[in-house]
Parts: structure tokens; C-alpha cells; sequence
């Protein structure tokens, strides 16, 4: 299972349409689900919530620790 980070939105949404995406247990419910990785939901799905929730980190980052994560 991996925990990702997604809109409040997005998360409802997921959440009742997959019942393998659960309200994260120790992180903020509202933007943070569980996905079970058990193969019921789309690898391509899980790519991209991935990407979105890594996206929303960086967006949170100081701009100086954004322009060092392009270098990499």
C-alpha cells in the first residue's frame, strides 16, 4: 500500500469509486488516501495520483528547493 496526497475532491471521489482507496490512517484524511496495490486498480491510475501527489509536494517546497529538484 502507498499513501498519496490528492485534493479533498479527489479523494472522495476515489474513495467511492475504489474500495481498495482508503482515508489514510495517521495522515490527514481530507488529502490523504491509502492505495492497496492488490492489481484492482489501474497501474496508469496509479501512476498518475503518483505524479499528482508528488506535484503537490514539490508546489509546497520554498522556490530555491524547487529550482534544486529540476537539477537532479
Amino acid at each position: 500500500a502507498v499513501s498519496l496526497k490528492t485534493s479533498p475532491e479527489l479523494a472522495e471521489l476515489l474513495r467511492q469509486q475504489h474500495s481498495d482507496v482508503r482515508p489514510s490512517r495517521h495522515l490527514n484524511k481530507a488529502h490523504w488516501s491509502t492505495v492497496y496495490l492488490d492489481g484492482s486498480l489501474p497501474d496508469s491510475q496509479i501512476y498518475y495520483l503518483v505524479d499528482a501527489s508528488y506535484q503537490q509536494a514539490v508546489n509546497l517546497l520554498p522556490e530555491e528547493k524547487r529550482k534544486l529538484l529540476v537539477q537532479l
